[in-house]
């Protein structure tokens, strides 16, 4: 227990001069970032896939040809030794494959797609949003009937996650389909492609902003030397044990987190409610219910994290999508979600956010709408 509380101590003054550094920084105007200006950080479609599908495209307006796309296969482990055409590529943003047959087999919008020769680069890309109805599989089904030689389809996520079951259902990871992360495979792609641009002003600078914007999503923004120095740190063999006694614990502490600084707030705003963490979620309910609120989530707390009604029974007194689980990133009822469900906002669900009260602020939100939506329309529950 010392070990461990030295190690923290040292921890701590590693963070303290870090925070330092970067309120330095921040003085020095060093921290000013045009997509957090424009409030572009976590949008999927218009900035982060159009950003990077922009630099994959030989004839980009970057007028680097295939530079940057050749660093990419490069720097994906799957893609090195596949021999991809780079030259003759083409990119295609938010590619149409159809409307979405009955049992959500075929059809949807591909985010990018790289084509050349009869291969394609299939890539599902991933900030926040959750996964939707056999997405993975609709993708890879696209590419085994129109990639006559062989396509390689890549879920990237901001860490690295794998898909959900509901996404990939049989698909196996690193066969069918292959994770790539924001924070590992394009944090060293986002480095080369900087170097690439060193004459290149505006290229440069504006690669260096993303790159700081990958740095903010996933909770990278400590300067490189500060890094290194924990790195060595946790790196010591004297320290092994504890740091290794510490990611053990990482799955329990992010649920206690969730407790302390989520769910009881979210009972003591609650009173007349049930609440429970149950199943991968929370349960929230009245004793006169048959069906409850529901949060839902993957494996990982937090994670493809979505909220609906829900019920033990597949007999609904009435199936019907209510306004509260419409719009984007939503998903059409069933026996087990009368009133449909709809995918929340994965930005909120990092530590810092749980942490500061922004996680129960929006899920208060959530909940009080859908509360006020059930008794205006008195719906069944």
């Amino acid at each position: 227990m010392e070990n461990l509380q030295r190690l923290l101590d040292e921890v701590r003054l590693i963070l303290k001069k870090a925070e330092v550094k970067k309120k330095e920084a921040d003085r020095r105007g060093e921290n000013f970032n045009i997509f957090n200006v424009l409030g572009l950080t976590s949008d999927e479609t218009r900035t982060h896939s159009a950003f990077i599908a922009e630099l994959l495209d030989p004839n980009g307006s970057h007028g680097l040809g295939d530079q940057f796309l050749r660093s990419f296969v490069d720097t994906v482990d799957c893609l090195r030794s596949w021999n991809f055409d780079t030259k003759s590529a083409k990119v295609h943003k938010e590619l149409s494959i159809g409307g979405k047959n009955e049992d959500c087999s075929e059809g949807g919008r591909i985010d990018i797609a790289v084509e050349s020769n009869g291969k394609a680069i299939i890539i599902e890309n991933k900030i926040y949003a959750g996964d939707q109805e056999k997405q993975l599989v609709r993708y890879y089904n696209y590419g085994t009937k129109n990639c006559s030689n062989g396509f390689r389809l890549l879920y990237l996520t901001l860490n690295g996650d794998d898909a959900s079951k509901y996404s990939r259902e049989k698909l196996v990871v690193n066969e069918d389909y292959y994770t790539v992360a924001y924070n590992h495979e394009i944090s060293d792609w986002l480095q080369r492609c900087i170097e690439f641009s060193v004459r290149r002003p505006l290229i440069r600078e504006t690669l260096i902003q993303y790159q700081s914007l990958i740095n903010q999503l996933t909770m990278n923004s400590m300067d490189k030397n500060s890094q290194e120095e924990l790195l060595k740190l946790m790196s010591d063999p004297k320290n092994i044990d504890s740091i290794c006694s510490i990611l053990n614990l990482e799955a329990r502490w992010r649920e206690r987190i969730f407790n302390v600084y989520v769910l009881t707030p979210l009972k003591e705003k609650f009173k007349d409610l049930d609440i429970e963490l149950k199943n991968k979620g929370v349960n929230i309910k009245r004793p006169e219910w048959t069906q409850y609120i529901r949060l839902d989530w993957g494996n990982t707390l937090g994670n493809h994290a979505a909220i609906g009604i829900t019920t033990n029974i597949a007999d609904p007194k009435m199936k019907q999508k209510i306004d509260c689980f419409s719009g984007p990133k939503s998903y059409a009822p069933n026996d087990w979600w009368p009133y449909g469900r709809k995918d929340l906002d994965g930005k909120y669900w990092e530590i810092p956010q749980m942490v500061n009260g922004e996680l129960v602020d929006y899920l208060y939100r959530k909940i009080l709408s859908i509360l006020e939506e059930i008794k205006e329309q008195q719906l069944p529950m």
